[in-house]
């Protein structure tokens, strides 16, 4: 691994797992909240944080190792690209899983808010 492999591996690394993060910060103590208030169970909300956090870092770390491939003989601004196209992949990624576990979220909300009117 040349130096600018690595440089651009350890950017696109901190910068994948720093949107990870601070998607988890942005929605951590709403999702705290709306947890709390329908399951009930504080175990419970642990589970579903600590699962979303693992998560988020999972794709992000999936879409940082499997990217990055330029010939070392490649320029400067090759890299540049590369790392850009990455964090492409890795917004995708993250918009996806988001997507998803908003859907599972409110069919929990859904069903375990029916059970509670009852």
């Amino acid at each position: 691994m040349t130096g600018h492999q690595a440089t651009a591996f350890a950017f696109q690394f901190l910068i994948g797992v720093g949107i990870a993060l601070l998607i988890y910060a942005a929605l951590r103590n709403s999702l705290r909240d709306l947890l709390n208030e329908v399951v009930g169970v504080p175990a419970g909300t642990c589970f579903y944080l600590r699962s979303f956090m693992l998560i988020l870092l999972f794709v992000a770390l999936a879409k940082v190792i499997t990217q990055l491939q330029v010939k070392p003989e490649a320029h400067f601004m090759e890299y540049v690209w590369a790392v850009a196209s990455g964090l492409s992949d890795i917004f995708q990624g993250l918009f996806i899983v988001l997507l998803i576990y908003l859907g599972l979220i409110t069919v929990l909300v859904a069903v375990l808010q029916g059970k509670n009117a009852k």
